[in-house]
């Protein structure tokens, strides 16, 4: 049986939990987290995109929702070609 969804602390975000854009798709797998630990200040996400597999940042203000299985972002799936690729 699957543990049921929850909302978590970014901190304890899934390891390479799938993304879901704002229509509820899988647009890619969270391979980072960016924030100050130390601070809990958190700053978003690298995603390795399901489409085109490159990597782009999704910054803490697109993400409303971090759960024990997902990570959710307002992202339209169009919006997801203007995201910057991380370095």
């Amino acid at each position: 049986m699957m543990e049921e969804e929850r909302e978590v602390a970014w901190l304890a975000m899934p390891e390479k939990a799938p993304v879901m854009d704002e229509a509820g798709d899988e647009i890619g797998r969270a391979e980072e987290l960016l924030g100050d630990r130390e601070d809990d200040i958190f700053h978003g996400i690298v995603v390795k995109l399901a489409r085109g597999g490159h990597r782009v940042e999704v910054r803490a203000d697109r993400i409303p929702k971090i759960t024990t299985h997902r990570v959710y972002t307002d992202l339209a799936a169009d919006e997801l070609e203007q995201l910057p690729e991380y370095r």
